[in-house]
């Protein structure tokens, strides 16, 4: 009969009507958790290649390292100082849904440049430096380069965090179950990036970091 042919297709439209809204009550659900729990950073920012300066010129990037990594923007570049020092700079950006944790413990000093034949005389360990109004979390680096010092500033900045400590960002844990209790916490990966500073030349530690200090405010931007 009509009646027996047309009820599955009434119980299918029902069907997919209630799914439709379940998904839609836990999309919603799910923002407002994230939403109610989320701490935004400080400040964002970005970077400003120095092209002005002395032998400027950009440094290609491995397609392997590119595959790792998997950045949605990024690049390198070297150049001169005013001074003489010759300076590098890595900057890499994940927009909001990657997840920046996986790649980013592929691309730190004290695995790549080893790695590359350089050796870590001295983790300096983690400062939080303010460059522009922008409190950024500095972890710094000294290694032998084949008999020149080297010095490396690292920063991994997360958008969801204010970095308001060395204590906080020190805290935080990129591990599966860090990243599950984060989640439950309201806490969402909604972007990364990464800044490497390197310096060749300098012997004294100090000098080192006051010539970053300089450095950083002029490829700093917040924003």
């Amino acid at each position: 009969p009509p009646s027996s042919q047309n009820a599955p297709t009434h119980f299918s439209s029902g069907l997919l009507i209630g799914l439709a809204i379940w998904l839609l009550l836990v999309e919603v659900s799910v923002q407002i958790w994230y939403r109610a729990h989320q701490i935004a950073a400080s400040s964002r920012w970005a970077v400003h290649w120095p092209e002005s300066e002395n032998n400027y010129k950009p440094v290609p990037i491995a397609p392997e390292a590119e595959s790792l990594l998997r950045f949605n923007e990024g690049g390198a570049a070297a150049w001169e100082g005013e001074d003489g020092h010759q300076w590098a700079m890595y900057f890499f950006r994940w927009l909001p849904g990657r997840t920046a944790a996986r790649f980013v413990k592929v691309h730190r000093p004290d695995i790549c440049l080893p790695a590359s034949g350089r050796t870590m005389e001295r983790n300096n360990g983690l400062r939080m430096v303010t460059v522009n109004g922008v409190t950024m979390p500095i972890r710094s680096y000294r290694f032998d380069d084949r008999g020149s010092p080297l010095h490396v500033f690292y920063c991994y900045w997360d958008a969801r965090s204010s970095y308001e400590s060395v204590a906080a960002a020190e805290s935080e844990d990129w591990s599966p179950r860090g990243r599950l209790r984060a989640a439950l916490q309201g806490h969402r990966e909604i972007g990364a990036q990464i800044l490497e500073v390197i310096v060749w030349g300098y012997q004294d530690d100090g000098e080192a970091n006051e010539a970053l200090a300089r450095e950083l405010g002029r490829l700093v931007r917040a924003g």
